[in-house]
């Protein structure tokens, strides 16, 4: 299927010398954009160190429109949301944005996403692109009173990330914005219409995501306009390379990315502990939910793998999957993997995730050899970034 524009394709791009159709008759799917359920996606729109600046020293946008919405309602909701989720959600207060993880039957992290608990037996689940009726098909067979639809094309949206993410916000009329806390959300009124603002984001850094009809998606970037005027800013997209960057400085993990989510062959796939998820996961919770009976024999029997960081000095030709080599006993042997990495401009080096067996888990340096030539390698832990804004209440304007 051909990418098409998405609705936020041309806002975002307009600093870029491109228009959509040079841009697609120029690029290449996979190399300068991926194809996001039906939508193009760009690794980068301008310059990937630019995008970067903007997250960490003012505002930038990412177009989560093409995500997948799924809405589940019910009086059974609440149970629902939990057989399926590694922890409670029926527990959470109402609204409330949380991160939620859940697992196939064999304790393998199946999928992540954005979950907004609008009311007791109103949720809505923003998955990045994998479909998952058959896991609910087979798990609303456990509940009464759940029925669940896609329902993708009602809402559009952005990620609003940034130091200055709050400061243009607040330049919407959104009084209070900036004394949300982190996963709290709240609705404003917007150019006659209603705003969904919630205090998340993917970046490692303070940010929102926004959500509202479709309609109002004109109002929004006149406002972004305004904004860019009241700040003195520059307020553009940021894309997949950037992305990349600011989730693995932050110690954040990408199902499909991080593992292979096929689910054909166990060693490329990894449970929540072994992708350091094991915060979201409750099994000292009586109810039972969907993974649980082998996660709690990987407690009792151990992990196989550890998530670290790694860091590479060298300038390389490094890509995601390459193995790391260790001396052990005297011997050199494959210690684990490095599943996601990128280069960090302000550390002018390699750094990313690294998927490490747990018999090595305490080896500090290996290497990775790249055509023949070894490149140092030094493991650590996770984040590589901790920005104190992100969780700051209220946050900086």
């Amino acid at each position: 299927m051909t990418a098409q524009k998405s609705t936020f394709f041309d806002f975002l791009s307009r600093y870029a010398d491109f228009d959509f159709d040079s841009y697609m008759a120029n690029s290449t799917e996979d190399d300068d954009y991926l194809n996001w359920n039906g939508y193009t996606l760009p690794y980068v729109f301008v310059d990937e160190e630019q995008e970067y600046r903007a997250i960490r020293e003012g505002c930038a946008l990412f177009d989560a429109t093409p995500a997948r919405k799924y809405r589940i309602r019910g009086n059974d909701a609440g149970a629902f949301m939990d057989y399926v989720m590694t922890r409670s959600m029926s527990k959470l207060p109402a609204p409330r944005a949380t991160y939620a993880i859940w697992c196939n039957e064999d304790g393998m992290l199946n999928d992540d996403a954005m979950l907004y608990k609008l009311a007791d037996d109103h949720y809505l689940l923003m998955v990045a692109e994998v479909e998952h009726e058959e896991l609910f098909d087979e798990a609303k067979k456990k509940f009464a009173d759940v029925e669940y639809v896609d329902d993708s094309a009602s809402l559009a949206g952005m990620a609003v990330q940034g130091a200055k993410s709050a400061a243009a916000l607040k330049s919407f009329g959104f009084d209070g914005v900036e004394n949300l806390k982190p996963y709290e959300l709240k609705f404003f009124d917007f150019a006659g219409g209603e705003m969904m603002v919630a205090r998340v984001g993917f970046t490692g850094d303070l940010g929102y995501e926004i959500w509202f009809k479709p309609d109002l998606g004109k109002a929004v970037e006149d406002a972004f306009v305004s904004a860019e005027k009241q700040l003195g800013i520059q307020i553009a997209g940021y894309g997949l390379t950037t992305i990349q960057l600011c989730r693995m400085e932050g110690g954040m993990i990408v199902p499909g990315w991080d593992t292979a989510q096929e689910f054909e062959d166990a060693d490329a796939e990894r449970s929540p502990f072994e992708l350091a998820l094991h915060w979201n996961v409750d099994l000292d919770r009586p109810e039972d939910f969907v993974g649980k009976a082998a996660l709690l024999a990987e407690r009792d029997n151990g992990s196989r793998f550890v998530m670290r960081g790694f860091e590479i000095d060298d300038e390389c030709e490094l890509e995601d999957g390459a193995e790391v080599i260790a001396l052990i006993d005297g011997r050199e042997a494959q210690i684990g993997t490095l599943p996601s990495v990128s280069w960090s401009h302000d550390a002018n080096r390699w750094i990313g995730l690294a998927s490490i067996r747990t018999s090595h888990a305490d080896v500090a340096e290996g290497y990775v050899e790249i055509e023949g030539k070894q490149y140092p390698c030094r493991l650590r832990d996770l984040p590589f970034v901790q920005v104190p804004r992100r969780r700051a209440v209220p946050a900086p304007l």
